[in-house]
């Protein structure tokens, strides 16, 4: 299954859409059981004030995604090259540690350490555990907002990695790594719409800033938009870097290989020249062709223009 179809990723974030339901649902019978007072309260605000049946979904549904697709990346770099090529590389090194979930959680623990005190800073309008509830929840995001993160930026070094590996084979006329640059672009451009709506969210939530610390703590909502933005700008298009690099190298050994067997052929140098340099103008068309911006890149150029302006706005 080419888990790049946009169908196949809506199934996933209906996937996070029914867990941050199922959240808000749990959660809502707990204080309707032990603090009825506070539910409509806690309603609102879960469903409405700071929006987390959407945000949360969104980014459940892209760390699900992830989880579930994690393999694909690395699969289809060591089909398109050899073992020995792979290991004189340090693509096994950050395979490793793309694939490692004691890193994952190392790096995602850091930021719900920092997430709750953020959150309780900024104190929701409400006592009890029904506020523990929602500092729950808005950590969970931060967690798997950074677990999407940290599979991207691995992904970005996975690939400078083999940026000169020895090419034994015509990568270009198989074109498997293709399916590297489509994803990353999917998954930047759904990070990109999910950090949005999560920042809008919290950022305008009806927070009481009551602590000591007044309203300071608002700019650190802010937080995943400022660490998100310029990786997810560099790394969206980075694959695309990579891999026309590739390409161009293996097109380039194919033509070398070329000229050696039409030595042996009967025809002139002047034919021989002419099949050579066609050959290769077409090759060159066809992969600036490939990598050139188009359509495809309108979502994610979209996105990134209407998150950055949304939230500059704010401060």
């Amino acid at each position: 299954m080419n888990s790049t179809h946009l169908f196949d990723l809506m199934y996933y974030v209906f996937w996070g859409f029914a867990v941050s339901l199922s959240f808000g649902v749990a959660t809502s019978l707990a204080v309707l059981l032990f603090d009825a007072g506070q539910l409509n309260q806690y309603l609102k605000l879960y469903f409405v004030s700071f929006n987390c049946l959407v945000s949360g979904g969104l980014i459940i549904g892209a760390a699900i995604f992830v989880y579930c697709t994690q393999e694909n990346i690395p699969e289809f770099v060591q089909k398109s090259f050899n073992d020995d090529a792979i290991k004189e590389t340090k693509f096994l090194t950050w395979k490793a540690n793309y694939l490692s979930t004691y890193m994952s959680v190392k790096f995602s623990t850091e930021f719900v350490v920092a997430g709750f005190f953020i959150f309780l800073f900024c104190k929701f309008p409400l006592q009890g555990f029904p506020q523990y509830f929602m500092i729950m929840f808005g950590c969970l995001q931060y967690a798997l907002g950074v677990y999407v993160g940290r599979k991207l930026w691995n992904i970005a070094n996975m690939l400078h990695s083999i940026l000169d590996i020895r090419i034994t084979k015509n990568i270009f006329k198989e074109d498997e790594l293709s399916y590297i640059a489509s994803y990353v672009n999917i998954l930047s451009t759904l990070t990109i719409v999910f950090v949005y709506v999560h920042v809008r969210s919290y950022f305008d939530g009806p927070f009481e800033y009551t602590s000591v610390l007044g309203y300071a703590p608002k700019t650190s909502l802010l937080l995943p938009a400022v660490i998100a933005t310029p990786v997810l700008v560099i790394f969206n298009f980075y694959p695309r870097v990579v891999l026309k690099r590739l390409y161009s190298r293996a097109i380039k050994q194919e033509v070398d290989k070329l000229t050696e067997s039409l030595k042996h052929d009967n025809l002139s140098e002047f034919e021989r020249l002419s099949y050579l340099i066609e050959y290769d103008r077409l090759a060159k068309e066809e992969l600036s062709n490939k990598f050139k911006l188009s359509a495809d890149d309108l979502p994610i150029g979209v996105t990134i223009f209407i998150m950055l302006v949304g939230l500059v706005s704010k401060l």
